[in-house]
């Protein structure tokens, strides 16, 4: 009775209602995670069709409480959605370009993904527009004190079923993972796919999206360059650890910042020559090798095969060297096209049907220029522009910033999980940051001005 009381004198800490975006977006992906976690255990075509048909249903749930809720206006959102009907623009038109052979699978999802930056920036407004609470942490957040949550509404993550979500899109993929490894004995490399995603790539890219929704239901950012660095390195790959280096150097790094970075680069390379076989390091010497090769001009991507290639870099790990072949050819294929192909494309699918290897391009630039044009391109990078704008020099940009420099060597965009968890959290961190900007326009004058909101500048201009 006393618990029913207090719920009753604190409705927001009471059950979740239809309308409440954040928790129904979380509620639907944990249910879609759990589905597809079924679905690659018992390796049931059925199951995943299922959970394509409710990957839209998820999207049109979250759209019509999108509908239902009035946030205050927003000229970022504003900004964003010219952008996002510039994407879409260019993709219908793609379509009537080139109408056969459509991929409509691919197409669907990465039409409804960036749509998920519009909820999320919705969401979050409606939320700060209900109580001061979110902005008094997001404004101390910046100023680096205490929380101060009296008054307003909680945080989402004090939401018990909240955190119980959260727990659930860890373990279920990781319990998944765990038993693929035991029927391929322990093996990496000994399943076809890792967990429920395609591969260890989109596997870490959803963990790095994960602290990006963590830092969006804690109303504060994960301040911790170790977790950053442990994820970006617990799947063994060596894209994803660079990326979130990156991020780390661009976003945060000063002084002591960067000398962290220092000394785990330096144990990095320690690692590297004691163990040069071991995880990631097993894929430095083959990139070391392509890079060496490629400047003395003993290579020709154009006319040389992957038969020799595997016997000059004496290695099967022709990563690096197998993106650049394939992104030299689309370019090639590209180019040669007309005015309609240059601005709307050659169609969904076509990065893979018309190119020689038969592959996604493993650059997600890349294909939205190839398969769309550059309209749809134009949207693409108005959107990630913006966010990067506005979220600006922090930890919250951290892993925003790592999954924008990895789309450039993975194919992301058909991670219906991991990028809409992206563009989720991106629209409600950027609604936040705008929120506390605002907030720290009231701050005194004799408080330390450097505790203001940073913007995004290069890392070797002072940052306001």
């Amino acid at each position: 009775m006393a618990r029913a009381h207090s719920l009753l004198r604190n409705p927001s800490l009471a059950a979740p209602k239809p309308s409440d975006g954040a928790v129904l977006f979380l509620l639907q992906f944990t249910a879609y995670v759990l589905l597809l976690g079924l679905a690659t255990l018992a390796q049931s075509g059925l199951l995943k069709a299922l959970a394509n048909v409710y990957a839209v249903v998820i999207f049109g749930l979250v759209a019509f409480a999108w509908m239902t809720r009035e946030p205050p206006p927003s000229r970022w959102a504003t900004a964003v959605a010219v952008c996002l009907l510039v994407y879409l623009t260019g993709m219908v038109c793609s379509v009537i370009v080139n109408p056969d052979a459509i991929a409509w699978g691919d197409l669907i999802k990465m039409a409804m993904a960036p749509g998920f930056l519009i909820f999320g920036a919705a969401f979050q407004r409606a939320r700060l527009a209900a109580g001061p609470a979110a902005v008094n942490r997001a404004t101390d957040s910046a100023t680096n004190s205490d929380t101060n949550p009296a008054g307003g509404i909680p945080s989402l993550w004090q939401r018990p079923l909240v955190r119980a979500l959260f727990a659930l899109l860890i373990i279920v993929p990781l319990a998944t993972w765990a038993a693929q490894l035991a029927q391929s004995g322990l093996r990496l490399d000994g399943a076809a796919e890792t967990s429920i995603f395609a591969n260890r790539n989109n596997a870490a890219v959803y963990a790095v999206t994960m602290l990006a929704l963590l830092a969006v239901l804690r109303d504060q950012p994960l301040r911790s360059m170790l977790v950053f660095v442990a994820v970006g390195v617990m799947f063994g790959t060596l894209g994803v650890m660079l990326a979130v280096l990156l991020a780390l150097m661009l976003t945060v790094g000063r002084a002591r910042e960067l000398l962290v970075l220092l000394v785990l680069l330096a144990i990095g390379v320690a690692g590297y020559t004691l163990a040069p076989t071991f995880g990631p390091f097993a894929r430095v010497t083959p990139l070391v090798d392509s890079v060496r090769l490629l400047l003395e001009g003993r290579i020709n991507l154009h006319t040389a095969t992957f038969g020799e290639l595997v016997l000059m870099l004496k290695t099967q790990d022709l990563s690096f060297l197998f993106r650049l072949k394939h992104w030299l050819d689309l370019l090639y294929t590209f180019v040669q096209g007309d005015m309609y192909h240059w601005l709307f494309g050659w169609g969904v699918g076509s990065s893979t049907r018309l190119s020689d290897m038969g592959l996604v391009p493993h650059n997600d630039y890349l294909r939205v220029l190839f398969e769309f044009g550059l309209v749809t391109l134009a949207g693409f990078i108005g959107m990630l522009a913006l966010i990067l704008l506005r979220c600006g020099r922090r930890w919250e940009t951290v892993p925003l910033l790592a999954v924008v420099i990895y789309l450039f060597s993975e194919n992301l965009i058909n991670n219906y999980i991991a990028i809409s968890f992206f563009y989720f959290a991106a629209g409600a961190l950027a609604e936040r940051v705008g929120a506390t900007a605002t907030a720290m326009k009231a701050v005194p004058s004799n408080v330390d001005k450097r505790t203001k909101p940073r913007t995004f500048v290069a890392p070797w201009v002072t940052a306001r």
